[in-house]
């Protein structure tokens, strides 16, 4: 357990509440790898393991959040919807993943992903 947890606490409130869930969090941690080039529904279903009405519903979240952006792409003849991090979504994971580390007190690279 971290020293100072009422610091832990107070920071809690600079963080997005309706970010923390496993889905969301994981959603944006995978896009944050990919950058720029973001990934397809498919892409994240496959690479997530998540059922279509849970992939969907926190995606559309996420880009009404405004942390993700999204753009019709043809594919292989098949037109599919990409999803990338923007800049804001960028600095909300970082913020959140800071602080998730501070509160279960990893340190160094367990805290780079």
């Amino acid at each position: 357990m971290p020293d100072d947890l009422i610091a832990i606490v107070e920071e809690s409130e600079d963080v997005n509440s309706a970010l923390i869930s496993r889905v969301r969090l994981e959603i944006l941690w995978a896009l944050s790898e990919l950058g720029e080039d973001g990934a397809t529904a498919r892409q994240l279903k496959a690479g997530l393991n998540l059922s279509d009405g849970v992939l969907y519903a926190n995606l559309k979240k996420l880009v009404e959040m405004g942390y993700l952006r999204s753009e019709k792409v043809t594919l292989e003849g098949k037109e599919l919807e990409l999803y990338a991090i923007t800049p804001e979504g960028l600095a909300e994971w970082r913020r959140v993943r800071g602080w998730l580390c501070k509160l279960l007190g990893c340190e160094g690279d367990t805290c780079e992903r």
